[in-house]
């Protein structure tokens, strides 16, 4: 006949099961607050994107194997109101820093800052861009940007907007924490010599730095036209063929431009705005460019197809219909539902 566990043995059983369990759950819980990284080394770099978030950034260390608990590091946030926007940029971060101090570094601000300026932004854009990485506010890099010393291949003109509009090339930078505004310039400026140095090479032309305003200009003009790659030769060539024929150059983009403001549809009145940007006001050439190009319009600037084409309209597709004969150019407006 078995022998029966006596009532009161049993129960401490289960009380030292409950505790033991208990005790388990909470040393796990505390590691995962205590110390939340997982590295092989001392520190580990965390590289926070562009608006990435708290918890989107804590499901993509979990998948990387870094985070020690995904559900008790979201557990312990929410119930401590430690939730908030978190700054981009690279952190270099002790594996013995807590939760809490974790999330703290993470709304100062890394150690470095990444900063993606894409094809096509103007002066303000990229701006707007460089305040919302938290190297520099708007005001102060515009200020900074007009206080720039120019370089000897920009045209000063204090009838432009931005003189370096432009030549601040779009592409994927990094900077310093302590980056100031003449820093950010001054890589975009030194990119944009390089690229022009590989321009050069591609297209086996010397290019004269006298002439980058003008590549620059209708370089932008293209940038801000094209929505698809094969186009943008196709309009530089109708800019040039214009030009040839001393005809009013009358793109969209450039009445966007000086209006200052982006508009989805332009108006008959908005054509009227007196502005040295403005090209059905004026002949030629904007007085600038209107944007920052990126490398495949400038090399669409320098090396245009060879076309007679003199008028261009956007299709649904996105892509552009070209032709040279201004009859047919009003009949595909229609047929577009222009």
């Amino acid at each position: 006949m078995k022998k029966l566990v006596k009532p009161m043995r049993l129960v401490s059983i289960i009380i030292l099961f409950i505790l033991v369990i208990s005790g388990c759950s909470y040393v796990k819980y505390k590691k995962a607050i205590d110390s939340p990284l997982i590295a092989k080394g001392p520190t580990i770099e965390i590289v926070v994107n562009e608006g990435e978030t708290l918890y989107g950034l804590l499901e993509r260390l979990k998948r990387e194997g870094v985070l020690r608990n995904y559900y008790i590091s979201k557990y312990y946030i929410k119930k401590h109101n430690l939730g908030a926007e978190i700054k981009p940029g690279t952190y270099d971060v002790s594996i013995d820093t807590s939760l809490e101090k974790f999330i703290s570094i993470l709304k100062q601000g890394g150690y470095s800052v990444k900063l993606t300026i894409p094809e096509g932004f103007s002066v303000e854009d990229i701006a707007t861009k460089v305040e919302k990485t938290g190297l520099v506010t708007k005001k102060e890099f515009l200020y900074a940007l007009r206080k720039y010393p120019i370089p000897r291949f920009v045209k000063d003109d204090n009838k432009k907007r931005y003189n370096l509009e432009g030549y601040l090339f779009p592409d994927t930078y990094t900077f310093q924490k302590n980056a100031k505004a003449d820093d950010i310039i001054l890589a975009m400026i030194t990119r944009f010599n390089q690229v022009m140095k590989d321009v050069q090479i591609e297209t086996g032309r010397e290019i004269k730095e006298k002439d980058y305003e003008r590549i620059l200009t209708v370089a932008s003009i293209i940038e801000k036209e094209a929505r698809v790659e094969k186009d943008r030769t196709l309009i530089s060539s109708v800019i040039e063929n214009r030009l040839k024929s001393n005809m009013m150059l009358q793109i969209d983009a450039t009445v966007i431009y000086s209006l200052g403001q982006h508009k989805d549809v332009v108006t008959y009145k908005d054509l009227e705005v007196k502005s040295p940007y403005n090209t059905y006001k004026n002949k030629g050439l904007p007085i600038g460019p209107i944007c920052n190009p990126g490398k495949l319009s400038i090399l669409a600037a320098i090396k245009p197809d060879n076309t007679n084409y003199l008028y261009y309209v956007l299709k649904k597709d996105n892509s552009h219909y070209f032709t040279a004969t201004y009859k047919d150019f009003l009949i595909k407006k229609k047929e577009f539902g222009y």
